[in-house]
């Protein structure tokens, strides 16, 4: 078994768009990695991407200038929370969320739906194997 985990800190928002009922957070770059079982190593990658938050119950309406580096984020699925990292793709539905933490940017970014999910926008890229 394999997966991939997306991490938060370094992470880079090109843009948030929500007109309050969705909300959509594209990512121009991402370092994403890569687990395999049996393998002595993992991989660096980078990617791009986006979440979409539906069905908002909790949107944020001020944002960073972008494109704006995040400092920290969790992800809430229910009653579990990720912090700083999620692995990836995931489609997640009921109490669900995104908070983010950006540079120069003091309010936390904070979206809280029926439904959320994130998916790659096209191939990683390799950068290098770590232990």
């Amino acid at each position: 078994m394999s997966f991939r985990t997306l991490q938060f800190p370094g992470m880079i928002v090109k843009n948030i768009q929500s007109d309050g009922d969705k909300a959509s957070i594209v990512i121009d770059y991402a370092i994403i990695i890569k687990n395999m079982d049996d393998a002595e190593q993992d991989t660096r990658w980078y990617g791009k991407g986006s979440f979409v938050v539906t069905e908002l119950a909790i949107d944020s309406d001020e944002f960073p200038d972008f494109p704006a580096t995040v400092i920290s984020g969790d992800i809430k699925d229910n009653q579990i929370t990720y912090r700083d990292e999620a692995a990836v793709p995931f489609k997640y539905h009921g109490n669900v969320g995104i908070t983010l933490r950006f540079e120069k940017f003091d309010t936390p970014v904070k979206f809280i739906g029926e439904h959320m999910q994130f998916e790659l926008a096209e191939h990683e890229k390799y950068i290098e194997h770590i232990k």
